[in-house]
């Protein structure tokens, strides 16, 4: 999955008076629901102005309160929006991510475009959406530019970055009205990055080598980089400009890091371990890759990132601080953590862990 750059950002809450005639519909008996949002049982008129500072510093205002239909585009902002609760709010989804997402068995009525590229923005107009969330990285300019005159807000959330993740989730909890489900999600999510805090506890840190399934790894400004940092852990091309980067050969073999993790399909269920072999003997029939210290110490991980890609990439650093040093994480398993999100939030309640983590064979 291609991520945007970084950068830290801020959610600003602004709350304005009420109009008289949200007063009197509010004295008439028209109410917010028992958890303070609003609009989710049909009515609006006692909402109040929603004013948030979305992942592009955009001041984006809501006049009517949180949005009670929404759009969005992307695996992690579905992910989200999926562990918040607002699944009966979500009237449109990307073809790409519908069937990246199949354990939520999304009907295809909901789809607005192909991807982020080819947006169908009649069909969001049609949907009802009051928004649409999208990364920063992908085309919102276009976005807003199309559907202005619909009175359709684009909210910009780039929900995959883990150091801005408790910002995003309170952005689009109060945007959909989640505030206490936010609440919840954050207090799942800082369990983990409690378990992933012992690798900070290492004296020697480790280096790492990622790679996707093109072949590219992750350059200074990339999640997997970003998730490596996290884990104390080192990317080898961390000082390389840019997100997704052409990967060296020759730089790999020159860094021979401690932990190399190489990306698979992402897929929804896990993967053979036929599969995975077919993809290990490939690897290591590279030049030079038998003598590498990573995999002669077995330490050659193989992984479908539908696991991974989980939570904000919360979860990712937690997989790759156990694989670095595994003597500190003997009572953790990240892929008990993956099942608990899975079941308890976004609702794959038939999650299995197998299938998503191959470790090759020391040679």
């Amino acid at each position: 999955m291609n991520h945007p750059s970084t950068r830290r950002l801020r959610a600003v809450a602004a709350a304005a008076l009420l109009t008289v005639t949200a007063l009197l519909a509010t004295a008439c008996g028209a109410q917010n629901g028992d958890d303070g949002t609003a609009g989710r049982s049909g009515t609006r008129s006692g909402a109040s102005l929603v004013t948030v500072t979305d992942s592009a510093e955009r001041t984006v205002e809501f006049p009517d309160g949180p949005v009670g239909k929404v759009a969005l585009v992307g695996g992690f902002n579905v992910d989200l929006a999926l562990a918040l609760g607002a699944r009966d709010q979500i009237v449109g989804i990307d073809d790409k991510t519908i069937a990246q997402e199949n354990f939520a068995d999304f009907p295809s009525s909901l789809s607005i475009g192909a991807s982020s590229d080819a947006l169908n923005y009649e069909r969001i107009i049609q949907s009802g959406a009051e928004a649409v969330v999208m990364y920063g990285n992908q085309p919102w300019q276009a976005a807003e530019s199309s559907l202005k005159s619909s009175g359709v807000q684009v909210l910009v959330v780039s929900s995959w970055v883990a150091q801005d993740w408790k910002t995003n989730v309170e952005l689009l909890g109060k945007v959909l009205g989640r505030d206490k489900e936010a609440a919840k999600v954050l207090a799942f999510t800082d369990k983990v990055e409690a378990l992933t805090a012992r690798a900070g506890k290492e004296q020697t840190r480790a280096t790492a080598y990622y790679e996707d399934k093109a072949g590219r790894t992750s350059g200074e400004e990339g999640g997997k980089t970003l998730a490596f940092g996290q884990a104390n852990v080192r990317s080898i091309f961390a000082d390389s400009p840019g997100n997704t980067i052409d990967s060296e050969p020759a730089a790999v073999l020159a860094a021979d890091p401690d932990v190399i993790v190489v990306e698979t399909d992402n897929v929804y269920g896990g993967r053979s371990e036929a599969e995975y072999e077919e993809i290990a003997d490939k690897l290591l029939a590279r030049p030079g890759w038998k003598k590498l210290k990573a995999v002669r110490n077995g330490k050659l991980f193989l992984f479908n990132p539908w696991a991974f890609d989980l939570a904000g990439n919360q979860i990712s650093p937690l997989f790759f601080a156990t694989f670095a040093y595994p003597d500190r994480y003997q009572d953790v398993d990240p892929l008990s953590v993956v099942e608990e999100w899975s079941k308890d939030y976004i609702g794959a309640t038939e999650f299995t862990p197998q299938g998503y983590v191959y470790q090759v064979e020391a040679q």
